[in-house]
């Protein structure tokens, strides 16, 4: 792959409520943080937002000053190029490693680029297994 990545993302979780989204995400442009990718997700305990921004920091800061529980965790960023099948290469090389992926989810990243973001049991190893 040509572009792999160990990142941080932030998970997020807020209650489950009409506006959420708009909230988190003004919260975010009202910091000055850019969002490069998102997934969000509704679950019993709330709102999960799972977010690859620009400052970390700063939107972390923000996001608790609404009283948000937020968490930094590993991830891998890869880039991909944007045709078919291009997901499926990198499904196979984690599985062929036996490489869990716990959380999966991609944005566009540009010119004929995806931007995938995952989340494994073994972030190191498959690090190694996609560079």
């Amino acid at each position: 792959m040509k572009d792999v990545k160990v990142e941080s993302e932030l998970e997020v979780i807020t209650p489950n409520e009409p506006g959420i989204l708009g909230r988190v995400l003004g919260t975010l442009a009202n910091a000055g943080v850019n969002l490069r990718a998102m997934c969000v997700t509704s679950h019993p305990e709330g709102g999960r937002f799972r977010l690859l921004t620009s400052d970390n920091k700063k939107a972390e800061a923000a996001l608790r000053t609404l009283g948000y529980k937020v968490k930094a965790q590993s991830v891998l960023t890869v880039v991909i190029s944007d045709r078919i099948g291009a997901g499926a290469e990198v499904g196979a090389l984690l599985g062929n490693a036996v490489i869990d992926i716990h959380t999966a989810y991609a944005t566009a990243a540009g010119k004929d680029a995806i931007l995938l973001v995952l989340q494994t049991n073994a972030n190191k190893k498959a690090y190694e297994t996609l560079r």
